[in-house]
Parts: C-alpha cells; sequence; structure tokens
C-alpha cells in the first residue's frame, strides 16, 4: 500500500474535521455531551391520537407532518443529518401519552417533542416526570391549562389558545348585535375553556348568557341532543355557540334541522374545531346556510403552497387538508427543525427555547412553507430568519402562545366564505 504524502495526510485530516462538523455539529450541548443520534437521524416524538375520538382529523394531521418531514430532508435535512418523527398513537388518553412519552423520550430521542393530542392527554404530559427535560410544540391543543402549568417555559403551540377562539366568537356576536347569546359546551377542558371566555367576553362587553348547557364531550348514539338544544334555545337567545367535538356538533345539527328551524331562529356560531366540510356535507348544504364561526385568519399565500404541496404528495387518499389543525401541525415540524440547526443542538433546551422564538418571531428575513433549505442557508451565514407558517404568523409570546389575526366565516352555498379578518 502506498503511503501518504503530506499534502495528502492533510487533506484526509482536513475531510474528516469537514466530516464530524456536518454530523456532529448539531449534537453539542451546555453539559458538553454529544447527542446521542449525532452520527443517525434525528428522532422526534410525535404524539398523536391516530385512534379515538379525533382519529379521522388525526390522519390528515399525521400526512401534515410527514409532508413537512419529507420537504426538509429532501432540502438537506438537520445540517446533513435524517429528520425522523416517532409518530405514536396516544389514543386521545392522558394516561397512555404519558405512558409513551416516559418511555421514548430517551437518549435516541431529541429534546423536543411534538404532539398533536388535546388539550387533557397534552397537559398530563407536561405535568409528568419524563426522563429528561424537553421543549414541546403542541398544534392542536389550546387549553389554559398548557399556560398556567408550564413553571419552565417549555410549552409553546402553534393552535391558536381556547381564550383567543372564545373572546373572537363572543366579539363576532356582539359585532352583529346579538344582546344575548346561549352556549353548548362539550364536557373537554378545550371546550369548555372557549365556552368559557366566550361567556367572559360576551358579559364584559354588555351581552347576557342565557344559558350554558354542559354534554358528554365523546360521541353518542342515545344521547338526547334534542332535549339539551331545547334548554339552549329556550327563550329565543340571539345567538348559541356550539363547542363540541366535531361528531357531537353535526348530531346537535341534525337535530336542530329535524325539529324544525324555528326552533332556534337566532345565529349559530360554531366553535373552530367544527370548520370542516363535514358539516354541509353531513348535516346538509341548505340547511347550514349562513351558520357562522371564527378561526385563524392563517397566510393566505404560504397555506396555498402548503395546500399543493399536500395535493401534490398525496390527492385525496390522506382526506381533506382545509380541515382545521393541518396548517399548524405543518408549521409545527417546520419550527421544530429550524429552531434545532439554529440552536445547532437537539439536546439542550435552554438553546432550543431561545432558537425557537429566534427563527418564529420578527425581526429576521421572511421565510414559509417549503422554503426550508433557503432559510438553513440564512441561518448558516447568521442571518435572522422570521418563519411565517401555512396557519399564520406563528410568532410566540412569552407565554408560548401565538395572537393570529382571526377570521369570522359564514356557510354560503356550502362554502366557508371569509367575511372579514379582525382582532378581539
Amino acid at each position: 500500500m502506498r503511503r501518504l504524502n503530506m499534502r495528502e495526510t492533510l487533506s484526509a485530516l482536513l475531510s474528516i474535521v469537514a466530516t464530524i462538523a456536518v454530523y456532529g455539529g448539531c449534537g453539542s450541548s451546555n453539559s458538553g455531551g454529544a447527542d446521542a443520534s449525532a452520527y443517525g437521524p434525528t428522532k422526534v416524538l410525535f404524539s398523536m391520537p391516530a385512534t379515538g375520538s379525533l382519529a379521522d382529523q388525526a390522519v390528515v394531521w399525521e400526512a401534515a407532518a410527514q409532508l413537512a418531514q419529507t420537504e426538509i430532508n429532501k432540502a438537506g435535512g438537520l445540517m446533513g443529518r435524517q429528520l425522523t418523527l416517532d409518530i405514536q398513537d396516544s389514543q386521545m388518553n392522558p394516561a397512555v401519552a404519558v405512558t409513551m412519552a416516559q418511555t421514548l423520550l430517551d437518549s435516541d430521542h431529541a429534546s423536543f417533542y411534538l404532539t398533536a393530542d388535546g388539550t387533557a392527554a397534552a397537559d398530563a404530559v407536561l405535568l409528568a416526570t419524563l426522563p429528561k427535560p424537553v421543549i414541546t410544540l403542541a398544534s392542536t391543543a389550546g387549553g389554559v391549562q398548557l399556560v398556567t402549568d408550564d413553571s419552565t417555559d417549555s410549552w409553546f403551540r402553534t393552535a391558536d389558545s381556547v381564550t383567543l377562539e372564545g373572546s373572537a366568537t363572543a366579539r363576532a356576536a356582539l359585532d352583529k348585535g346579538a344582546t344575548t347569546m346561549a352556549i353548548l359546551q362539550g364536557n373537554n377542558p378545550y371546550t369548555l375553556g372557549c365556552a368559557a371566555a366566550a361567556a367572559s367576553y360576551f358579559q364584559q362587553n354588555g351581552g347576557t348568557i342565557t344559558a350554558q348547557v354542559t354534554f358528554p364531550y365523546a360521541p353518542s348514539t342515545t344521547y338526547d341532543y334534542a332535549a339539551d338544544l331545547a334548554t339552549a334555545s329556550a327563550g329565543a337567545p340571539d345567538a348559541i355557540y356550539l363547542a363540541p367535538h366535531p361528531a357531537v356538533g353535526i348530531s346537535f345539527l341534525k337535530a336542530w334541522t329535524a325539529t324544525g328551524t324555528g326552533k332556534f331562529a337566532g345565529q349559530w356560531y360554531l366553535n373552530e374545531d367544527l370548520g370542516t366540510p363535514a358539516i354541509p356535507t353531513n348535516v346538509g348544504v341548505a340547511a347550514v346556510e349562513g351558520i357562522r364561526g371564527v378561526k385563524p385568519a392563517g397566510n393566505a399565500a404560504a397555506y396555498a403552497t402548503m395546500l399543493a404541496a399536500f395535493t401534490a404528495a398525496y390527492g385525496t387518499q390522506s382526506g381533506n387538508p382545509t380541515i382545521p389543525r393541518v396548517a399548524e401541525t405543518y408549521d409545527a415540524v417546520y419550527l421544530m427543525a429550524l429552531a434545532m440547526v439554529q440552536a445547532g443542538t437537539t439536546t439542550d433546551v435552554d438553546a432550543l427555547r431561545t432558537a425557537l422564538r429566534a427563527v418564529a418571531n420578527p425581526p429576521g428575513t421572511v421565510v414559509g412553507p417549503g422554503q426550508f433549505a433557503q432559510a438553513i442557508a440564512l441561518i448558516q451565514t447568521g442571518t435572522d430568519i422570521n418563519y411565517e407558517g401555512a396557519s399564520g404568523t406563528c410568532d410566540f409570546d412569552d407565554q408560548g402562545n401565538v395572537d393570529p389575526l382571526m377570521a369570522e366565516w359564514s356557510l354560503q352555498s356550502g362554502n366557508f366564505t371569509v367575511l372579514r379578518t379582525f382582532s378581539p
């Protein structure tokens, strides 16, 4: 075997150093240890209710997360390493979600945890003892508990909060001239939180809540939805705010149409998670004409980019990408990956926390869906970036919340037509 000369030896050493810089540079931490995943894929736990009452929506959320993962890896991944989402089924069950997180957040997983769970399961993990500190980014959970129970500034979310959703709905009703409103609320932290915020805002601004009727959150074929509807309709309030599980919302509206629209002739407002084509499809286009609701306004151009990529990747086989929380889930994966590259680590939670706000908030060069390669190039040159997502601005406040503009919509000929954007 020929012995290398001095120039060849130096070249080989530089090549080794460059390889270590690419594959190990993202793996340092303040403690001086290297990432367990420094020489393989970056593995991140992604918890979602693949079975249970939200399974039909979770299929689409999972597809959105995998779309983001694919785009990130096609753009080179995390400084040379592939991103792997370890997608696990929480079953919409807090105990299962906690056990799963405790088991999987080990040395093989980054100190970043994504969740598309409901508030109850997400909050249970937040309060649990985990094997290591983590930064958690939620794309569907909006409950206020996730703020009040977070004592370490480790919980963030791309989903709007229940406070914002409920307040915006009440504002919309007031602006339309409502002075009385009844609320139908599912017995679930998210829907109860939306209902409480709506009631508080409506009353503080001169309105009267005529009834707050609580029903089981999970769908039931035997529950008497018509009876609850009659209670809420008593006294002919100007508006009824319906905040349930999506399938339960359909049951309420079917009960309403079955007994005649004269049972309640005022203005319906549907909670954000009812802003789905399943409503006109299952209740009837003519029956739901004029029903209103409120949702985050989003970012039209970035949203269109994500929808086009989703359609190109999946067609219709992975469900309808226009249902709630799809854009929020897609954005969460992008933000997590950008934060890891910005921080130069997948294990140091202090660096990841700082980096997450740095890549999400202004100032900085605006980047968005499908622009991961451009974003990484900017980060590598020391340029600040500002990720503007498909779901909206994605700017995190000091509590980890986003504060998007809200859009009031109306069902018109089966389509969700935006009437205006506003801030409550």
